[in-house]
């Protein structure tokens, strides 16, 4: 991803042509009023935020897992700005909470296009700009800065779209998920549990599954209109928004667990595997059908083991319920016991580490 932001200010250097042509100057920043010294109105931004596709030539294998793509429109706010107030230099930031930026891939104005995954139609709509822009491009690992100035007295668009690639929570953990070919034999019976073939699959998401927000902060110059006409003197403001990029339900995995809970409680011990080569792993299923008929196979043999495994609850100390949803360590291992048959009628179907 670092690849595609790199090969993105290649592109921008060659589709703005930034060393052949200076943009508009402006007077130190520093000096500058601030807007709302000139006027009374409460300038604000707004912040669309809509999933799209990562590139299919700028994805490599397993380089993408956990990451998402998504395009922020940043606009002002109705009202904001006068009809005909001029922008001459604006500074889009875009700063994570809970996750961090993996590269970005589009950028587009009215003035300006650079798409990494397609330079020539970067190079087509340069082309056809009518109000060309200077784009400077600086991302990091928890933040992404675009700052544009233009060529033209008509100043820079007031609207900005980016494509940006974010990666929610830490460093990706591996979770073993269990996959069990036959549970039931063809008559409709439970296979013996000595018999029952366990394979522990390791599937790859994100250590937690919270919100990943931005601190979208938007800076810029304007000449401000006032009684019709251009004040011909620029000033300074800033306004700024929080957008969640990507919600619980996209970064939550499609895994899910059985849990242990008292009379229209919340679950508050899930089920794991034990074994003296492993210890304790956490029952970790693909789809809650697969989770369903395991309670259903323990049910049904009132057998605490199932093939290599010993079967049994674990309760989860510290963080309420499972977060973030790292593998089992040693805390919960200590609070391991073994299934009982009142455990078994009580197992529910959930999502990995929801109560």
């Amino acid at each position: 991803m670092r690849r595609a932001a790199f090969i993105g200010l290649c592109c921008l250097l060659a589709v703005c042509g930034c060393a052949h042509q200076a943009p508009v100057q402006i007077a130190d920043i520093g000096a500058l009023a601030s807007c709302s010294d000139t006027s009374a109105q409460k300038i604000g931004i707004a912040a669309s935020v809509l999933p799209v596709e990562i590139p299919a030539e700028l994805r490599a294998p397993g380089s993408t897992t956990g990451v998402f793509a998504r395009r922020v429109v940043v606009t002002f706010a109705r009202g904001s700005l006068q009809p005909g107030t001029s922008l001459l230099w604006t500074r889009l930031s875009l700063r994570t909470l809970g996750g961090t930026v993996a590269g970005w891939t589009r950028l587009q104005s009215d003035g300006v296009l650079i798409d990494v995954a397609s330079p020539a139609s970067a190079r087509k709509r340069r082309a056809q700009s009518a109000n060309d822009e200077v784009a400077a491009i600086e991302p990091g690992p928890g933040y992404i800065t675009i700052e544009r100035t233009s060529r033209t007295s008509r100043g820079v668009s007031s609207a900005l779209s980016l494509d940006v690639l974010v990666a929610p929570g830490g460093v990706r953990i591996d979770e073993p998920a269990m996959r069990i070919p036959q549970l039931w034999s063809k008559e409709g019976t439970p296979l013996s549990p000595e018999t029952l073939q366990i394979d522990l699959v390791p599937l790859r998401h994100a250590p937690g599954y919270d919100t990943l927000e931005a601190d979208v902060v938007l800076d810029f110059v304007a000449v401000p209109r006032r009684g019709g006409v251009d004040s011909a003197v620029p000033c300074i403001s800033s306004a700024q928004i929080r957008a969640i990029l990507v919600d619980r339900d996209a970064v939550r995995p499609a895994l899910w667990d059985l849990g242990v809970s008292s009379l229209n409680g919340p679950r508050a011990r899930w089920l794991a595997l034990s074994s003296p080569e492993m210890g304790v792993v956490r029952a970790v299923f693909e789809s809650p059908e697969a989770a369903t008929s395991f309670a259903n196979w323990i049910r049904a043999t009132q057998s605490m083991r199932a093939g290599a495994y010993g079967l049994g609850l674990f309760q989860r100390a510290g963080r309420t319920p499972l977060r973030p949803l790292v593998p089992v360590d040693l805390s919960s291992t200590e609070t391991f016991r073994p299934l009982t048959a009142d455990d078994a009628r009580a197992l529910r179907v959930g999502p990995l580490g929801e109560p």
